[in-house]
């Protein structure tokens, strides 16, 4: 197991007693990691934006990339300065416009939070700003496939029984893996690696996004709003997931196991290794 330094930054230890078998021995007192989670509040331009309950590490890159992801921000140079105190990101943003970006955003969370009809959901996802990613990059079904096992190997929380998402970014160029995150919140995962990769000044168009968690439409929009190309899930989309990533032009990956793997939608980027 990794030591407790290895892991201070996604967990606490807590004892406990665990049972294994029926008999008068079979209690044994155990020391385990368990997952940290804390409301993270956002204030843009000294107003309150969001509170997030996330693992509290990495906040700068969670700051970055959430304003990216939701769309509040284009660049990380719209940012004239983040600085965090405590739990709290304070971010000063340099955009005349912020006020109808942050209204946008608050609208799109309570679309997606919303338990109308499907058809209000579409109507409404239809008429949010349209995006549409671009880009070219290719990539051979073979190496989806070893990144499924690499989604164990990067994860500390994994190995050591933690109750946390992994999200990770893929540079198909490079083929390596190029930022990696973990955190109770499957969303909070992915705004944490795109915010490194904002700060990296990566190309995320060259970048496959690899999540624990489920895909549903306002994760694909993060992906989108900054331009990665394909999302990989080990686990299966929701529709609206499914229905935004055809929109947006994202191929959108899911339900990976062992060999097997479902293309949901725009499939072109995948490709066979007797296509290579």
């Amino acid at each position: 197991m990794i030591g407790m330094e290895d892991v201070k930054d996604l967990a606490t230890f807590v004892y406990g007693l665990r049972l294994e078998g029926d008999g008068p021995g079979s209690w044994r007192k155990v020391l385990d990691p368990i997952a940290l989670e804390s409301p993270v509040n956002i204030y843009i331009n000294s107003d309150h934006f969001v509170t997030l309950f996330a693992t509290p590490s990495h906040l700068i890159e969670l700051g970055y990339g959430h304003l990216l992801g939701e769309g509040v921000i284009e660049s990380i140079d719209d940012v004239k300065s983040m600085v965090v105190e405590g739990t709290d990101i304070i971010t000063e943003v340099a955009r005349d416009d912020i006020s109808s970006r942050i209204s946008s955003s608050r609208k799109m969370k309570i679309i997606t939070s919303s338990c109308g009809s499907v058809e209000d959901y579409l109507e409404a996802l239809n008429k949010m700003a349209s995006l549409r990613v671009t880009s070219e990059k290719k990539v051979d079904a073979s190496k989806l496939r070893q990144l499924i096992g690499l989604s164990a190997k990067v994860s500390k929380g994994f190995r050591n029984s933690i109750a946390v998402h992994t999200a990770f970014l893929y540079s198909i160029d490079k083929d390596e893996v190029k930022y990696v995150a973990e955190d109770v919140s499957r969303h909070v995962t992915v705004d944490k690696v795109i915010g490194m990769a904002a700060l990296d000044r990566a190309d995320f168009g060259d970048l496959i996004l690899f999540t624990t968690g489920r895909q549903a439409s306002d994760m694909v929009f993060k992906a989108a709003r900054v331009g990665i190309p394909i999302t990989v899930s080990l686990r299966g989309p929701l529709y609206s997931g499914v229905y935004t990533a055809f929109k947006t032009g994202i191929t959108l990956v899911a339900i990976t196991r062992g060999k097997g793997l479902t293309v949901y939608t725009h499939p072109e980027r995948i490709m066979l290794s007797s296509q290579s």
